[in-house]
């Protein structure tokens, strides 16, 4: 209900409106803080997604070494081709 349409009403009736409004509006912020983190749950989180991070990095660190290993042996493999290839001087 807007101002405009409490101007309309009487005093007796916008005092009841207001205070259903009221009412209204409390449950509303009581239900939104109940569903809001505490300290304890963000903390939670923040190990969880450590755990996950770190994890998912020494994943990441074995892929890169494997790739690294992967190209040495590979270069090595075309550089010995390519040399068996020339002709001796």
């Amino acid at each position: 209900m807007t101002s405009d349409e409490l101007h309309d009403v009487p005093a007796q009736r916008a005092n009841g409106l207001l205070d259903r409004r009221l009412t209204v509006l409390e449950t509303r912020f009581d239900t939104t803080l109940t569903m809001l983190p505490n300290k304890a749950d963000l903390s939670d989180l923040k190990a969880e997604l450590k755990a996950d991070i770190h994890g998912e990095a020494a994943h990441l660190s074995k892929w890169m070494a494997a790739t690294a290993i992967t190209m040495v042996i590979g270069f090595g493999g075309m550089i010995l081709t390519v040399l068996s290839r020339l002709p001796h001087a």
